[in-house]
């Protein structure tokens, strides 16, 4: 179970999946081995839409109805419990931010090209109105010769944002800080993401999911 103040609601997570725009499809063959393949996508009437180059197995494997995942993944990067406000003597381990939600549902190919040929104007539009209503007829038949629509329901949404809420504001900001030192998109992302993210810190330090200890309080040892 995920703790709740790292839990997304489906809504939240909704508008994650919006802002990524892309994420890694799975599916699984008949025989057991996994396919994975990063597909832009558009939601049409609480339906995934995309589609993948007609070379690409991944849909021949998938020729029937059957469930999938789909995976969108946020900034994320490793944060180092020396940035905790500890008590002294008291150890915690390091951990790794993420933002990720994952769609469970039923995925269906489409090999028809008129749908392929809406889906792929429908995407375009998303992204660029100007360069959707541009698009010529011709170039769309022949580009749907070589691409294959798929559609995913959503059946179940997961979605989880672990960005230090638990953690003390003072925390908090020596964790961005180091995260912006390093100098990388990723970086400067995750650490604008731990910053927007509500804090959940209690008061007292927070060394663990069963208690926070004073630094002036003693210890008992077992």
């Amino acid at each position: 179970m995920i703790p709740h103040y790292f839990a997304l609601d489906d809504e939240l997570a909704m508008e994650f999946i919006h802002e990524q725009g892309a994420g890694t499809l799975v599916t699984a063959r008949d025989d057991g081995t996994i396919d994975a393949t990063m597909l832009p996508i558009i939601i049409r009437d609480g339906v995934i839409i995309m589609h993948m180059a007609r070379f690409n197995d991944h849909w021949k494997a998938s020729d029937v109805p059957r469930p999938g995942a789909h995976v969108f993944t946020g900034a994320h990067g490793f944060v180092s419990s020396r940035d905790y406000d500890l008590p002294e003597g008291t150890s915690v381990a390091s951990t790794w931010d993420y933002t990720q939600v994952t769609i469970h549902g039923q995925v269906t190919v489409h090999d028809n090209r008129e749908w392929v040929k809406e889906a792929s104007v429908d995407l375009t539009r998303h992204w660029d109105e100007e360069e959707a209503d541009s698009m010529d007829s011709k170039y769309l038949d022949r580009a749907s010769k070589a691409i294959i629509g798929v559609s995913m329901t959503i059946d179940r949404i997961g979605g989880k944002a672990k960005l230090s809420q638990n953690r003390l504001p003072i925390e908090r900001d020596r964790i961005s800080t180091r995260l912006r030192e390093q100098g990388t998109a990723r970086a400067k992302q995750l650490a604008d993401d731990i910053d927007a993210a509500p804090s959940t810190a209690r008061r007292l330090p927070f060394v663990g999911g069963l208690h926070a200890v004073r630094k002036d309080e003693p210890r008992l040892e077992h």
